[in-house]
């Protein structure tokens, strides 16, 4: 083992991190690692990803990798220019989009708006037939006897549409006030069920439960920081990862959210020192001891369909 890779080492084990959770971090493969560690440089599939490796493994577990990588630059291979160039972000970067450009992709991102659509227009059916059924249904008749009504005077008359007016009159007055008590009663309870609920399951393990109730459709925002430490953090919505990346103590990173999203997950090599805020409200994941961590976040499917409404 080499100097360079003792020092990883030392850092990694100074962390609490085992091979297997740093491959899970960096998702570089447990094998190269080991050589990394070991300072077996040929064993990783070119001199480009000798530095990335390095620089990688470094900054996750709390150690500069720039400065590592000038310090022992004469033990680490230089890349060749045409393999830094295969190997370039902007060539992965245009592979990425064109992967994404393609139709399967296209089509699988729309599938929940489409299936959400199906959804509501099969509801409208079900209602319009049922309406349907109701209405043509056998109506009832009131009987009339001309015999069963006896007027025995004018005053009497009288009285009695007297007596008629202003049992209409209680009534009407009566089914105002109601109405109004109960069209304030359900402003209130609009107003109380519209605010974010978030609730924090205790950690099992190495995952993490939490769900959401009156979630909005749109404009979602996820806030992510670390504290006392450098955090790996990743973002997956349906998936797919739609950020990654290390946060050192007192960053912050902002991932919008995908519009109609009811789950996503967010990944943390970790936990301890990472911090998690949705539309500004504060994400208690301290229940938990394990430091590599995924949170899953659920909108609540019965809290959704009451908000439509």
């Amino acid at each position: 083992m080499d100097e360079i890779g003792q020092k990883l080492r030392d850092a990694r084990i100074q962390k609490g991190y085992t091979i297997d959770d740093l491959q899970q971090i960096t998702k570089i493969q447990k094998r190269y690692l080991i050589a990394i560690e070991e300072g077996n440089f040929d064993a990783l599939p070119g001199d480009f990803y000798v530095r990335a490796f390095i620089k990688q493994y470094a900054d996750t577990v709390g150690l500069d990798g720039d400065a590592l990588l000038t310090q022992f630059q004469q033990d680490i291979p230089e890349p060749q220019p045409q393999e830094y160039a295969a190997q370039s972000v902007e060539n992965k970067t245009r592979a990425t989009r064109a992967e994404e450009a393609s139709p399967v992709n296209r089509l699988r991102r729309y599938l929940p708006q489409i299936a959400i659509a199906a959804i509501v227009v099969v509801a409208v059916i079900v209602i319009y037939v049922i309406m349907l059924v109701y209405q043509s249904g056998p109506k009832q008749t009131i009987p009339t006897d001309s015999e069963s009504v006896a007027v025995s005077s004018k005053h009497s008359t009288s009285k009695t549409s007297k007596s008629s007016t202003s049992s209409k009159t209680s009534k009407t007055s009566a089914a105002s006030s109601s109405s109004k008590t109960a069209e304030k009663s359900s402003k209130k309870s609009t107003k109380k069920s519209s605010k974010l609920d978030i609730s924090v399951a205790d950690a099992n393990g190495a995952t993490q439960a939490v769900t959401l109730k009156n979630l909005p459709k749109t404009g979602n925002k996820l806030t992510l920081g670390a504290t006392g430490a450098t955090a790996w953090i990743s973002v997956i919505v349906n998936g797919s990862t739609t950020w990654q990346g290390s946060l050192t103590s007192g960053n912050s990173q902002e991932v919008t959210l995908p519009d109609n999203v009811t789950t996503f997950q967010v990944r943390s090599g970790n936990a301890t020192a990472t911090t998690i805020k949705l539309n500004g409200q504060s994400v208690d994941i301290s229940k938990g001891t394990s430091i590599v961590r995924t949170i899953t976040f659920t909108a609540d499917a019965t809290e959704s369909e009451g908000s439509q409404e």
